[in-house]
């Protein structure tokens, strides 16, 4: 029992990603997104090119334009013959996509008053979920611990400031003043539906915390009302997934049921294969597919795609964000590769556009690793590189950019203790360095803390070594390389002035008592977050930025919400907070309703 609470309580315990694994490896070895010549564009059997890069499509388009000046994704296939349409069905919404956002999509709409609501998703029955951390703005939760002297309530105004500022202005801004303005009566809608589920939600405290870079307190977790010691303490892991506790992974079955007792409908194992629009009208409805040669053709009033992103689909991957594909170690998506763009595709041939802003933001945190805290990063060579008094999403891109990407966090006997010293003292935190699933008014876990490191050895995501040379080698760096940067550390900590990279004395400690420890930091694709035009009414627009009657979308389906480059987070859980608020906005306007009268706007 004690071996499974151990392995429990790695990384899987801190991402509350139940019993799915990792997905492959990075798209290693794939070509980069220059057009190719006609002449190079030969493909095989299976997609592939003769010479092995990029895979191509049977039309010979690559991840850049093809001749018609378009990517392979662009051009639609040979339509459905009608022959095999064995049926029609009619509803008045139909939406695409059982997570989260498609789940909010579905009860709004069935509660504004649709009358028949139609929910597909192409995997086999499971839970659509993953991940942990719901952002919203002046909640019911928040307020309650405001009101306890507990948190002190964000500027809502500089917390969007620093949004825009953190993507260089590459957003659509009216989208982030409309979450801001939305997400907390959103939220608090999902709260009610929630507790009559036997969920509860508590705000989490791990965020990071410093004088430059700061993350603010609107990150909720919801949890089994019965499971909150289980929750915050970490030791439920007894060969029982997270499922059975906290995250969106107890959330989301609770929207499933509530789907059921409103009227709604899901239907799994069941997918789109093409919208339905007549030239330049509506989108009136999608042919569907259930895994035979035939077909059905569901026609609707709106249709909603809630369907996820694209990063299963390595042509559009390599395309959207480059940089990120070669940076990730690793991706994780539940259910794993199901996230192909099959509906960013199906808008785009009904006549959809694309975010215009590239690249693509990604979220990408050091989640399948080791845990990063703020110690002394080391590259590959054995060398520090960077201040590590930074999120998750900035290491994980700065270490691919040194010669390797391998990259370790280092600290000694002390190492834990002094993460608890500064997570207690508010000093520091996010993912990685701060607990998941820590609340506002709680402390941190340091005995949980302990068992997760030795998880870490366990699986050898973590090493641990009586000397530095003996670390070094199971490193696999040079010994001589990896003493000198310690030295220099604890040379910079003794002097209380970090002179190399201007780090926080306070959050520096020094490497001196043994054992040491080196943690591997894997860099891990959870999202990408780049998708289809839309507007603050959550309709996908066209080439023209006009709105395509019909057809709405919300989830990491949509673009223009991150900007480009890296998913920002000030804001923990803002990609699953933008499925629950616009989620629900997409579901009172297919349903005929008007979400922005109906949903309460918070006056900031």
């Amino acid at each position: 029992m004690e071996e499974e609470k151990k392995q429990g309580l790695s990384r899987r315990a801190f991402l509350g990603l139940g019993g799915t694994a990792l997905a492959g490896a990075a798209v290693a070895g794939l070509a980069g997104c220059a057009p190719q010549s006609s002449s190079d564009k030969a493909s095989t059997a299976n997609g592939s090119d003769a010479a092995g890069g990029m895979p191509v499509a049977e039309s010979g388009a690559s991840a850049g334009p093809d001749v018609a000046g378009k990517h392979s994704w662009e051009i639609a296939p040979d339509a459905i013959d009608g022959n095999k349409i064995a049926s029609t069905e009619d509803c008045d919404v139909l939406v695409i996509g059982a997570g989260l956002g498609g789940c909010c999509a579905t009860i709004a709409a069935l509660e504004e008053g649709a009358k028949k609501v139609i929910t597909i998703d192409k995997n086999p029955e499971t839970v659509v979920a993953r991940g942990v951390h719901i952002a919203g703005f002046h909640t019911k939760v928040q307020q309650g611990l405001v009101d306890q002297g507990l948190v002190e309530e964000p500027n809502y105004n500089n917390v969007v400031r620093r949004w825009i500022n953190w993507a260089q202005g590459r957003v659509k801004e009216p989208l982030l003043w409309e979450f801001a303005h939305k997400s907390g009566a959103c939220f608090d809608w999902l709260y009610d539906l929630a507790t009559k589920k036997g969920l509860e939600a508590l705000l989490w405290d791990g965020y990071y915390k410093g004088p430059d870079y700061t993350e603010y307190p609107v990150t909720h977790i919801f949890y089994k009302a019965d499971k909150y010691e289980e929750t915050i303490n970490f030791t439920f892991y007894e060969g029982s997934g997270v499922g059975d506790v906290y995250g969106n992974a107890v959330l989301v079955p609770a929207l499933y049921e509530t789907i059921a007792d409103k009227g709604g409908e899901i239907r799994w194992e069941t997918k789109s294969e093409r919208l339905v629009r007549d030239g330049d009208g509506p989108v009136t409805g999608a042919i569907i597919s259930t895994g035979k040669d035939e077909y059905t053709q569901i026609n609707a009033k709106s249709v909603i795609i809630a369907s996820g992103d694209y990063a299963a689909d390595d042509e559009m991957f390599q395309y959207y964000s480059p940089m990120t594909a070669y940076a990730m170690d690793g991706r994780f998506y539940n259910p794993p590769d199901c996230d192909t763009g099959d509906m960013h595709k199906q808008a785009i041939w009904a006549g959809a556009a694309m975010q215009k802003s590239e690249p693509h933001a990604a979220v990408m945190h050091l989640d399948f690793g080791a845990a990063s805290y703020g110690f002394l990063h080391v590259n590959w060579d054995g060398k520090r590189f960077k201040n590590e008094d930074v999120n998750t999403q900035s290491k994980s891109v700065t270490k691919a950019l040194q010669t390797q990407k391998d990259a370790w966090t280092i600290y000694d006997s002390h190492g834990l203790e002094q993460v608890k010293a500064q997570m207690d003292a508010g000093l520091g935190g996010g993912l990685q360095w701060g607990q998941l699933t820590q609340p506002v008014g709680g402390e941190y876990n340091l005995e949980a803390q302990k068992l997760v490191l030795e998880g870490e050895i366990e699986k050898g995501q973590t090493v641990k070594a009586d000397s530095l040379d003996e670390l070094a080698e199971k490193m696999g760096v040079p010994a001589a390389n990896l003493k000198a940067t310690v030295d220099r550390y604890n040379e910079l900590c003794d002097l209380g002035k970090d002179l190399d990279y201007g780090k926080r004395p306070e959050v520096m400690g020094k490497v001196q008592d043994p054992p040491f420890y080196a943690g591997k930091l894997v860099a891990s694709l959870l999202t990408m977050c780049g998708g289809l035009r839309t507007n603050v009414d959550a309709q996908v627009l066209d080439a023209e930025d006009q709105p395509i009657e019909g057809l709405y979308v919300c989830g990491s389906a949509a673009g223009e919400f991150f900007g480009a480059g890296d998913y920002p987070t000030y804001v923990p859980g803002i990609g699953h907070g933008r499925c629950v608020t616009f989620g629900r906005i997409a579901g009172i306007n297919a349903a005929g309703g008007d979400a922005e009268t109906k949903i309460p706007s918070l006056d900031i």
